[in-house]
């Protein structure tokens, strides 16, 4: 007896509300990602300290230019657009904010002493 393609296909794919899930997490990723020299919310996922927030900017070549609005929170400007990623893995997200929030392109870097 032949198997039949469409029951094949139903046996493989998941169901078409969760594949419509996974298209609007991945599009909320892209539109939520900084651009290339764009400005951005660094929030730690678990409430690490300023120090950590610091580090990472260093590590990975972003320029701090103010404290967020909570505890560890920093708005920063990124370099590259791998930098979404990499603050994942260390434990933040990285949220693009519009400029006009963040006192515009000509905002001084934060001091971190």
């Amino acid at each position: 007896m032949p198997l039949k393609i469409s029951t094949t296909l139903k046996r493989l794919l998941p169901s078409p509300l969760a594949l419509q899930g996974v298209v609007a997490v991945i599009a909320l990723a892209f539109a939520l990602s900084p651009a290339h020299g764009g400005t951005a919310l660094y929030l730690p996922l678990d409430g690490s300290d300023t120090a950590n927030a610091v580090a990472w900017s260093r590590q990975n070549g972003a320029r701090l230019l103010a404290p967020g609005p909570y505890d560890g929170a920093f708005i920063i400007r990124v370099n590259a657009s791998k930098d979404a990623l990499s603050a994942y893995s260390s434990g933040a997200l990285l949220i693009s904010v519009p400029e006009f929030l963040c006192g515009g392109p000509e905002t001084e870097t934060a001091k971190t002493s």
